[in-house]
Formats: structure tokens, C-alpha cells, sequence
């Protein structure tokens, strides 16, 4: 039993329209696996046709050439048989026949499609030899040959039309309990159709050449090619756990195999799971088929890059406001420069020292110069490394029974009736809006008379190279006003200019910070 690897895709199938899709996804710089059982549907066939730029070239070769230019880009291609197919969307785990076991996050499905033949004796073992189905994909070659199309459906006068356009001698051979539309039947009789009645007894050759059909009254009808429209069926059992069966494919009415049901996007019914080529539609050509494959690697390929930029945006949200990051990062080499903020050091000194709330304190820089000033400080942080630091900082700079730390998570924070005659907070950012919340339990938490100071990095300073994130992370002072309870007095709501040198070249930064101070009423 190998080891669980991990591809961005599985591709179960590799035929045209896997490789064309492992392709798209090669090129896109994904990891993808393609798995193949090595049973071509067209093998049968010595040459393709109607493949643009590979006109006539045989089927295998058309494949083997493929493998050599998906490899360029870092496919894999394996020669084996997927068996089992579990787990959801960016943990499906692939079973094959051999034993192996991979781990996608998303799997194509191109192969199983299988050809039902009529019961009609020696039929079978002609396929793609003389025995044909599709007239842009093999009628040029018999053309003007003596040809018998056999009508197992109403479905077969559309071959009995198209065909006839190749060959001047073409007999429908209509079998037993079929009976075809007789506005079909006469445009066929005008255009020089003819017809026999009754299943064929067998196909007659010799010396490995076609002779023709034994008819069902024993005559012989001599014939060089034999056109019948097969049942494709698509077998892939393994997709029946995760709900995925065989849809019928229905033309006029007529049932003329199975498929997968699909999306325009080539998504199957269970997310994370997309088919292509002929097992979604048998009416596709080799090229269709090519072409159907390439358009769902890139859906696929498209929908890998959301979700990738989402789980981007979900670590990085992760590492400015989750705890885990912080507590690492304080557990590092000393984070800020340990200087007091510049706005708490412009509004502090107009304000009679009492008891502050420093929120989000970090390594203590604001805490101990509010203490050093004459208040007593509760240093709140939700990060136990970031509380110790400042504790540490505060007893190294003699104010350590001045400052007061307090493990909290401001986002959930409640005063429950404890007030402080300065309630500050630099810096703490939160996304999609979140930061009126914050405001209105900080208000709650202000003394009668007291002072709130929200401090934020300004929207404008992202273009500065200076701040990380994305603009929903940042806010403007008066997006915070409406957050105030109606008695406060808004003292300054504003966006102050300053410079801060760039931390790599040292060069001074024009920024500005958003700073809104408001006062309750004693």
C-alpha cells in the first residue's frame, strides 16, 4: 500500500479529454495525478480523424504523445484502476486496483465509458474496424463504399441521412421491433435510401475481411462497412458511494446510453467532484472531447485559486486576530520599540491622572508611560506572553505596582459596572466592521467624566508599503462615532498627519493616524 500523496487533482481517465484537462491544470503549476486503465474507448481504431493538426494519427499514438507533453508540466500519469472514491472536497482519498491510495482535493473523471453493441453475431469483434458509428469521425474513409447502417433505434435515420451523404449506396437495416418516423423514412427513400426488414442473422467475414450481413431471411447483404449507433455506458462504480450514478442520455425521446450529470462548469452533484468528455455527453467527438476536457481543468484550476485566496485571507485574518499568533510572537524577539504611542502622549497630559485601561498592551510601552505620568494602570491583553512582557517591562522601569495586567479578549469584553477615568486603545484592528463593537464596550467601561481614546492606522496609509492587511481591516474615527452613547462628547474625530521611518530604508513616511477622543459627562 503506497503513501497517501496529495495532488490538487486526481484525473480518473486518461484519455483526451483527461489529458487535455490535467493540462490545463499542469500549466497552472497544480499537482495532478492522472490514472489510467489503460483501455482507451477509440483503441480500436487505427487513426483519429477530425483532430485539428493531428489528422489521422492513431488513437495511441494521440495518447502517448499526450502523457510526453503533460509530463513537461509535472503531471504524473499512472497505469492502474480507480476502485474506491471517499472523503469531500480537498481530502477525497483515491483507491486503485493496485493498492495505492492518493489524497485529492479535487478529482476529474473522464474514463469508464463503454460501448454496448447490438446482440448481432461477429458484430463486436469488428468494432472499429469496419464496424462504425460516427461519420465525421470515420465516414470519409468509406465513402462511396457499399454501406448497411443498422437501425436499432428511430434515432438511426439521423446515420442513415448523414451517411448517405458519403456513399450513393447505403441500406438501412431496420431490426426487429423498430420502427422509424415515417417523415424520416420517406426522406430517406427520396435521397435514395434503401431498406431491409428484420434483425441480421450475423456478420459475415472472411479471410479478416467484412462480407456483409447475413440477413434475417438468410440472404446475403454484401456490404465493405457497417454503420451502427452503440449504447455508451458510463461505468464507474466507485462514484455510487458518494451518490454519483449514471444519468440516462435521452435524444428524441430515446435512450442512447448513460452519462454523468454535469454542470456547464463540469461539476458533478457532489462539490469537489467535476467530469468531462464523453462520459458527460456522447455525442462528443475526440476533439469535442479534448476541448471539454481543457474548459473543465480550467473551472477546476479556477475554483482551487479561490478557495486558495480564501484560506489565504482566513491565515492572514488568523495572524492579526487570532490568539495562537500572538502568543508565538511575543514568545519571539522583542516586537515593538517600547516608546509611548504618539496620540496617547499628545492627549494624556491635559488629563488628571486617575486609573487608566490600556487596551491590547502589548509589551507595555503606553501601560508603563501612563504610569510613569501617575496612573494606575490595567494593561489588558489576550495574549499571556504579551502580559508577561509587560509585567517585566514594568518592574525593569520601577512603575510595577502601578500596572495592573489582565488576560481579556476585548472583542468579548464586559465592564460589569468597573469603570476607569481613561479607557485608550492604539492600534487594534478588526475586520469586516468590527471595531464600532468594540467602541461601544469601551464607552461602557468610561467613568463619569472620564476620557476614551480609539487610536487606528488611517485606510490611506496602504498604499504605503507600512501596513499589512486589507482596507475592511482598517477604519475612519467617525465609522466609530455612531458607536458612542448619546451623552458622550466627541472632542476630536480626525485623521492626524505624521511621519514614521520605513522600517528598511529609514526614510520618513508620510501616514496619519485616525483619533477619536470622546468625554462622558461626570
Amino acid at each position: 500500500m503506497s503513501e497517501n500523496k496529495m495532488y490538487d487533482v486526481v484525473v480518473i481517465g486518461g484519455g483526451v479529454a483527461g489529458l487535455s484537462g490535467a493540462m490545463a491544470l499542469g500549466r497552472s503549476r497544480r499537482s495532478v495525478l492522472v490514472i489510467d486503465a489503460g483501455e482507451p474507448r477509440n483503441a480500436p481504431a487505427d487513426h483519429a480523424h477530425n483532430y485539428l493538426g493531428r489528422e489521422g494519427v492513431p488513437p495511441l499514438q494521440l495518447l502517448e504523445d499526450g502523457r510526453a507533453e503533460v509530463a513537461a508540466y509535472g503531471v504524473e500519469v499512472l497505469t492502474d484502476r480507480v476502485v474506491g472514491l471517499s472523503g469531500a472536497a480537498d481530502a477525497f482519498l483515491v483507491t486503485t486496483a493496485g493498492g495505492r491510495r492518493y489524497v485529492a482535493r479535487r478529482v476529474l473523471v473522464t474514463g469508464g465509458v463503454v460501448d454496448e453493441l447490438p446482440d448481432v453475431p461477429g458484430l463486436a469483434e469488428r468494432w472499429g474496424v469496419d464496424v462504425l458509428h460516427c461519420p465525421y469521425c470515420h465516414g470519409w474513409e468509406v465513402r462511396d463504399q457499399p454501406l448497411a447502417v443498422l437501425a436499432t433505434s428511430p434515432m438511426a435515420a439521423r446515420q442513415g441521412l448523414l451517411f448517405s451523404q458519403l456513399s450513393d449506396d447505403v441500406v438501412m437495416v431496420v431490426h426487429d421491433g423498430v420502427e422509424l418516423p415515417d417523415e424520416e423514412v420517406e426522406k430517406l427513400g427520396a435521397i435514395g435510401v434503401r431498406f431491409a426488414h428484420g434483425t441480421p442473422q450475423e456478420v459475415v467475414v472472411e479471410d479478416d475481411a467484412l462480407v456483409g450481413l447475413r440477413l434475417a431471411d438468410g440472404s446475403m447483404l454484401e456490404r465493405q462497412a457497417i454503420v451502427v449507433a452503440s449504447r455508451p455506458h458510463v461505468r464507474a462504480d466507485y462514484l455510487g458511494p458518494l451518490g454519483i450514478e449514471p444519468q440516462p442520455f435521452e435524444m428524441a425521446g430515446t435512450v442512447l446510453g448513460t452519462v454523468i450529470a454535469v454542470e456547464p462548469t463540469g461539476a458533478t452533484a457532489v462539490p469537489g467532484v467535476f467530469a468531462a468528455g464523453n462520459a458527460t455527453d456522447i455525442s462528443m467527438t475526440l476533439m469535442a472531447s479534448a476541448a471539454h476536457g481543457n474548459r473543465v481543468g480550467a473551472w477546476i484550476n479556477a475554483e482551487l485559486a479561490s478557495a486558495d485566496a480564501t484560506a489565504a485571507v482566513t491565515a492572514l485574518r488568523d495572524g492579526f486576530f487570532e490568539r495562537p499568533a500572538w502568543e508565538e510572537r511575543y514568545s519571539g524577539d522583542r516586537v515593538w520599540s517600547g516608546r509611548v504611542n504618539v496620540q496617547l502622549a499628545a492627549e494624556a497630559p491635559r488629563l488628571k491622572p486617575g486609573r487608566a485601561l490600556d487596551i491590547g498592551c502589548g509589551e507595555g510601552g503606553d501601560a508603563i508611560w501612563l504610569a510613569q505620568q501617575g496612573w494606575e494602570v490595567t494593561a489588558v491583553d489576550f495574549a499571556e506572553a504579551a502580559l508577561a512582557r509587560t509585567a517585566e517591562h514594568a518592574r525593569e522601569a520601577g512603575v510595577g505596582d502601578r500596572v495592573d495586567t489582565r488576560q481579556v479578549d476585548v472583542r468579548a469584553f464586559e465592564p460589569a459596572g468597573e469603570t476607569w477615568d481613561l479607557v485608550t486603545s492604539h492600534f487594534f484592528h478588526l475586520p469586516d466592521g468590527g471595531m464600532p463593537g468594540v467602541v461601544r464596550r469601551l464607552a461602557a467601561a468610561v467613568a463619569p467624566g472620564g476620557t476614551l481614546l480609539v487610536v487606528g492606522h488611517a485606510p490611506s496609509d496602504l498604499h504605503t508599503g507600512l501596513r499589512h492587511g486589507h482596507h475592511s481591516f482598517m477604519h475612519t474615527a467617525d465609522q466609530l462615532v455612531p458607536a458612542l452613547p448619546e451623552d458622550f462628547v466627541v472632542e476630536a474625530c480626525e485623521s492626524r498627519p505624521r511621519t514614521q521611518a520605513h522600517p528598511e530604508t529609514g526614510e520618513e513616511i508620510a501616514i496619519a493616524d485616525t483619533v477619536l477622543v470622546a468625554r462622558r459627562p461626570a
